[in-house]
């Protein structure tokens, strides 16, 4: 069976591309705790760490692949680097994704 939202060199084709590398980045659980976390604001590695009883090493593992699909952005502040959502890219994988189920 063909499905025609999903033909070869579609618009749809990529919007699915980008929305399955989406939902496999959010699909372990202490990435969707860092998103959760993040909703109140900004954190360092050092916030992040103790409220998911993770070491810091799994905690910028974590951040790395959220970042690597533009779900965060980072600021320096002196010696630490502060991790937020970046709320625009966000909204745009909300539109793809409600385009694709819908």
């Amino acid at each position: 069976m063909k499905f025609r939202c999903c033909a070869k060199n579609s618009i749809r084709e990529k919007e699915i591309e980008k929305t399955y590398q989406f939902l496999r980045a959010i699909s372990d659980a202490n990435r969707l705790k860092i998103l959760c976390l993040l909703q109140a604001g900004a954190k360092c590695v050092c916030e992040i760490v103790p409220a998911l009883g993770i070491s810091d090493k799994l905690v910028s593992h974590h951040l790395k692949q959220l970042k690597n699909i533009g779900l965060l952005s980072e600021e320096r502040e002196g010696n630490f680097i502060r991790h937020s959502l970046n709320k625009k890219i966000i909204r745009e994988y909300k539109k793809i994704f409600n385009q694709i189920i819908n």
